[in-house]
């Protein structure tokens, strides 16, 4: 998938396309989270075997993880906008880059596409408002999202 409009029609795909499992939300334990009306917890059955990421996924993940751990001081202390963008540009491109690389049976594909929806919508919102840091967390339930779905041995694996 290399076109910029598949991906903006991915975003929008219907939570009826992704397996019950992995569509529940679960409760987030009193937790507030920042990017309200986005789904900030995500449900992982009890017996849920992590799926094994291919080498893209693995290298895309990283590059998401490293724009998103660049983006953290954000949340304390504002970053520039011209830097805000930057960031989340480069989450958009390790974004394309899954899309164009990643190779996944069809479970693990579509728990992927949700928590690629997830950062690109947040994506969108740190470009619409750079000064706004609460998309940040909404990132960081998808990256938890995925350390707990996949096994990836560079994922911070949620408790």
């Amino acid at each position: 998938m290399k076109s910029h409009s598949i991906l903006l029609l991915l975003a929008l795909v219907p939570m009826t396309l992704v397996p019950p499992a992995v569509a529940q939300p679960v409760h987030t334990h009193g937790h507030a989270h920042a990017s309200a009306g986005h789904d900030a917890a995500f449900h992982v059955p009890a017996d849920h075997v992590r799926w094994a990421p291919d080498a893209a996924l693995l290298e895309g993940m990283a590059r998401i993880r490293q724009a998103l751990h660049d983006l953290a001081p954000h949340e304390i202390r504002p970053l520039s906008d011209t830097t805000v963008i930057a960031l989340a540009d480069e989450i958009d491109a390790a974004i394309q880059y899954l899309f164009a690389n990643c190779r996944l049976d069809p479970e693990p594909d579509a728990a992927l596409h949700r928590i690629l929806a997830r950062l690109m919508a947040d994506s969108r919102a740190l470009h619409a408002d750079p000064s706004d840091s609460s998309p940040l967390a909404g990132m960081q339930a998808a990256l938890n999202h995925y350390a707990a779905l996949f096994d990836d041995p560079n994922a911070l694996h949620p408790h």
